[in-house]
């Protein structure tokens, strides 16, 4: 009877710590997408912390030195969206330039809390009308 007890205790022990472990990975884990890839599934990602990964559009750039507030918008040439961010942007931050932004989506607006700027060692636009390859996108940001 007391091994019974205590084979029912160690597995119910083992049950509820693999759950912790389990709620531990989910809450921990930052999802990289790009704004189109939002766009299609906007409540897979509701509420989540999400690594949003784009190009800063053309123009878009507004910083108030006084408050450090920095407003701009990403795009993959497909799907944009307004980013929010408090702080100082990094040295390489400006208009066309590749970046992977961390935080979550307050509406419609994305609000950050970590700007990084990606680059690949080779810059190549894309011509005049054409698309961004989203995968190639992908691989330079990530």
């Amino acid at each position: 009877m007391k091994k019974t007890i205590y084979g029912v205790a160690g597995v119910a022990i083992l049950v509820f710590a693999g759950f912790l472990v389990y709620r531990a990975m989910q809450s921990g884990l930052t999802y990289f997408i790009l704004p189109n890839e939002y766009a299609k599934q906007q409540d897979r990602y509701e509420g989540r912390r999400i690594q949003l990964g784009g190009i800063v559009e053309a123009g878009s750039v507004k910083f108030d030195e006084e408050t450090l507030l920095l407003n701009f918008n990403i795009t993959d040439t497909f799907q944009t969206y307004p980013v929010s961010h408090t702080g100082a942007p990094p040295d390489l931050f400006k208009d066309n330039t590749g970046v992977v932004i961390e935080g979550k989506f307050d509406g419609n607006v994305f609000v950050s809390n970590s700007v990084k700027v990606k680059h690949s060692e080779e810059y190549k636009p894309p011509a005049e009308g054409e698309a961004v390859n989203l995968e190639e996108l992908k691989e330079t940001l990530y």
